[in-house]
């Protein structure tokens, strides 16, 4: 998913600064080095979050979460269209966010976790 629909889909919104306070996980590769990328995150006030180079480990919960989206909305299922992908791709989306209990949260939903975080940080 590209970042311009996560900030859509999230904070309906794509203006400048619609990301602030956000960090983007990376590893080295061209597309997220490229200038006009870097510059198009900056303009959304999102920051970079860069994997230490050759510690795979250090990007792994992106790579695990990219597993299972491929896995779960993907993998085995015949599309007849770029809209049928981004559909598949939205609705896993949803429910991950919504439904998918992660250990690393305390066994809450990705959406319980922000929600408790925001509580925490209003407090």
């Amino acid at each position: 998913m590209s970042v311009s629909i996560g900030l859509q889909a999230e904070f309906s919104t794509t203006a400048a600064y619609a990301g602030k306070g956000l960090k983007l996980r990376m590893d080295h590769g061209t597309q997220y080095t490229a200038d006009d990328f870097l510059k198009q995150i900056a303009f959304w006030g999102i920051d970079q979050s860069l994997a230490f180079v050759a510690e795979p480990q250090t990007n792994g919960v992106t790579e695990r979460f990219n597993r299972t989206l491929k896995e779960q909305a993907i993998h085995a299922r015949l599309f007849c269209n770029l809209k049928e992908v981004r559909q598949a791709v939205t609705e896993f989306r949803n429910r991950y966010n919504r439904h998918w209990r992660l250990e690393k949260l305390g066994f809450m939903s990705p959406l319980e976790a922000r929600q408790a975080y925001a509580l925490q940080k209003a407090a």
